[in-house]
Order: structure tokens, then sequence, then C-alpha cells
């Protein structure tokens, strides 16, 4: 049981900063929602020097 609460709280982990193969360094990064499905949430990471889209992660939704 515990393992599963760790995994929960894993998923909602955010992105403070990730490499822009744009800028050749770390940058921080803005996280934009870009879907809502049933499945869950869709976001983007997206640099916030150059706004190159860095990556894409799905949240579940709560069931």
């Amino acid at each position: 049981m515990a393992e599963s609460a760790a995994k929960s709280t894993f998923d909602k982990l955010r992105v403070a900063s990730l490499y822009c193969p744009f800028c050749r360094q770390a940058r921080p990064v803005r996280l934009k929602l870009l879907l809502c499905l049933p499945q869950g949430d869709k976001y983007a990471y997206y640099c916030q020097e150059c706004g190159a889209e860095l990556a894409a992660k799905m949240e579940k939704g709560e069931s």
C-alpha cells in the first residue's frame, strides 16, 4: 500500500527545468495544459527562454 502512495506522489511531480536543445543548456520551463480527456489531462513543457516544446506528459484523472 505504501508503494501505491509513493507512485501517486511521483506521478504528480512537476519539472522546474529541462535541457533545451535550441538554447543548449538547462532552462526553466512553463507547464501548459493541452487537452482534458476522459483518461486524464495532457500537459506540455515549454522553454521559458525560446518557447520550444521540450516534453509532454499525461496525468491520469481521479477515479
